[in-house]
């Protein structure tokens, strides 16, 4: 190759990279993006004007018609760019647009509403080039450039998304009051010391790598630069790229499409069907179905369906079907998955999955195998196989395996083979070992029942309540057992009883009668210091060894209560009494002259199993 030839190759190389290699010495006359400091106090806007254009190093081009010189203006001190120091100073009734090293200022025929502004890293104080930007509602939609300014249409009322990989999304709700310039710092999805993509992000990559295998870059560009949304009633390909709409599949829309393989679409209004998979730019509606994924970056209205993966990048209306995985950002309708549902945002009606569902708003039925997690529970209901979690809860149920709990809100069952954790129950609470409520206006049926604030019922052997319980500590004799134990758990109108006594008549153990057992009671006041109780309690009796034999001592026990210092009372009443025991056992037979002092009954009474007397019980016991 000769000199000649080789110096027209470098030339070629070094047009075509000079951009990438230099983009400082392309952009460096962009006198908008230049930060100028400046202050003003009551200063003439055209002096004001002429200041910017000086510190900003060009020359203004205007009809001085189009505003009012004379117009005192004020800025407080700072470093700004030129075009928020103008967009400050004159509104957004004018536009800015750079020719040469002249700025041309125009004034806007009619009012505009738009939002504007920049948007920055608040790590690093960069800006991001990039961002997304756009109105939920509209979907009109803008980017940041390479100075992170971004410039969207919005309506008096909307609600405003930021939108950019590795950072959390941004909502703003868009007023007659909010300003129209509106800088924005995008907080990190992640601590950069410590990055880990979210699970979100890592499935928006894993929806990208997915495009990436299947387009081809050319495809991509041709894309992106044909702004006008093509249209075709049917199209018919074999794979991206080669079909009836050639290199131009991803800016046409589809009503009707078939895909031998797999197709790649800028939209779909009717149905969509796919031997391997469908990736779509924009928004579909109707029915996507595929042998193995969907891929939509847009909003789907209707159905997908595949065999192992479904993915909406932003709302799905509809419903989502598929053997492994199911995705969408934010969602109302249904998913019904073979393992996993994830819908970080929106309200969502109906989740099943074989493993776990997690949303962001459940107003319906989430199921799952093993876990389902909702940031709010709302009018709904979660059931799995091992555990459910909602941060927020209003008037649902939640059934498990084994744990439930809900961080804030209402929540009206829960049912768990191990424990139930809630902020305000408002119903019941039914575990194998554990209830917790922070305000219990209902039931809790569990081992352990503990409530902060309690205006309900607890019914378990061990029953706390900060505010609104019961407990007490008492010690007794009776005419049966001289030394007796029992502690006291629930609200005064319900309260447990764990008891436990004994008699030592003679030194020998085996002489030992002794007994233990479970009740119920209820307590009430007449005034401060008097009141009544009445314990419903049944006790195993056993002399010398354990007992297995039915040998059973059941007690009423009415008591008055007297207050007499601080959580001290004295407790003293009657006891009716009745005692029952096999006959053919000779343990039971001897027992019984021990327990039963003075039976009223006829000695055959219930085939001379039962007994009664009449008893007495006096006690100390501590209220805590």
């Amino acid at each position: 190759m000769s000199f000649e030839n080789n110096a027209r190759l470098i030339g070629l190389v070094l047009l075509i990279f000079f951009p990438f290699l230099f983009p400082n010495t392309l952009f460096a006359n962009d006198v908008l993006e230049k930060r100028i400091h400046v202050a003003f106090s009551e200063t003439p806007l055209k002096t004001a004007l002429d200041e910017v254009a000086r510190l900003g190093g060009f020359e203004w081009s205007y009809n001085t018609r189009i505003i009012d010189t004379e117009q005192r203006v004020s800025l407080p001190p700072g470093t700004r760019s030129v075009r928020e120091t103008l967009l400050l100073l004159l509104g957004d009734d004018y536009t800015f647009k750079q020719s040469g090293e002249y700025l041309i200022l125009k004034k806007n025929k009619k009012p505009q509403q738009k939002l504007s502004g920049y948007i920055s890293d608040p790590r690093t104080g960069q800006k991001i080039s990039n961002v997304t930007v756009y109105d939920r509602q509209t979907l009109r939609s803008a980017t940041t450039n390479v100075d992170g300014f971004y410039e969207l249409p919005v309506s008096p009322r909307a609600e405003i998304v930021v939108s950019r990989l590795d950072y959390r999304d941004t909502v703003l709700q868009i007023t007659s009051m909010t300003p129209r310039f509106v800088k924005i710092e995008l907080q990190p999805d992640t601590p950069s010391l410590a990055y880990r993509p979210s699970l979100r992000q890592q499935l928006n990559r894993a929806s990208l790598s997915l495009e990436n295998f299947f387009v081809k870059t050319s495809q991509k560009l041709a894309a992106l630069n044909v702004e006008d949304s093509l249209h075709r009633r049917f199209q018919l390909s074999f794979l991206p790229g080669i079909g009836t709409n050639h290199r131009l599949s991803g800016s046409v829309v589809n009503d009707w499409s078939v895909n031998i393989l797999a197709g790649y679409s800028r939209g779909n209004r009717k149905a969509e069907i796919a031997g391997l998979g469908n990736i779509t730019r924009e928004n579909m509606t109707g029915f996507q179905g595929a042998g193995l994924f969907n891929n939509l970056r847009g909003n789907a209205s209707g159905v997908q369906a595949a065999g192992i993966y479904n993915y909406v990048g932003d709302t799905l209306q509809g419903a989502q079907m598929s053997g492994i995985l199911n995705v969408a950002h934010y969602g109302k309708g249904v998913q019904a998955a073979g393992i996993l549902n994830i819908v970080p945002h929106g309200r969502f009606a109906v989740q099943a999955a074989g493993i776990a569902n997690q949303t962001d708003t459940m107003t319906a039925l989430q199921a799952a195998g093993i876990w389902n997690g909702a940031k709010t529970l709302l009018h709904g209901v979660q059931a799995s196989g091992i555990g459910n979690h909602a941060a927020s809860a209003d008037v649902a149920a939640q059934f498990a395996g084994l744990t439930n709990s809900v961080g804030r809100g209402k929540i009206r069952v829960q049912v768990a083979g191990l424990s139930n954790i809630a902020d305000s129950l408002r119903g019941t609470q039914i575990s194998g070992l554990f209830n917790y409520a922070r305000h219990l206006e209902g039931a809790q049926i569990g081992v352990i029942n503990i409530a902060k604030e309690n205006k309900g019922l607890q019914l378990g052997l061990l029953n706390i309540s900060k505010r609104g319980g019961y407990i007490a500590l008492e010690a007794n004799a009776n005419d049966v057992m001289w030394a007796n134990l029992s502690f006291k758990s629930g609200v005064p109108t319900f309260y447990v009883t764990l008891t436990a006594g004994a008699e030592q008549a003679k030194p020998e153990p085996s002489d030992l009668l002794w007994g233990y057992g479970v009740g119920f009671g209820s307590s009430t006041r007449f005034n401060s210091w008097c009141g009544l109780t009445f314990d419903l309690t049944n006790r195993h009796v056993s002399h010398g060894k354990h007992a297995n034999a039915v040998q059973e001592w059941v007690q009423l026990a009415p008591a008055l209560n007297l207050h007499l210092v601080g959580g001290l009372h004295i407790a003293a009443g009657p006891t009716f009494n009745f005692f029952i025991s096999d006959p053919t056992e000779l343990s039971s037979v001897a027992l019984r002259p021990r327990v039963v002092k003075n039976n009223l009954l006829p000695a055959d009474a219930g085939d001379g199993w039962l007994a009664a007397w009449l008893g007495w019980s006096v006690g100390l016991r501590w209220r805590f």
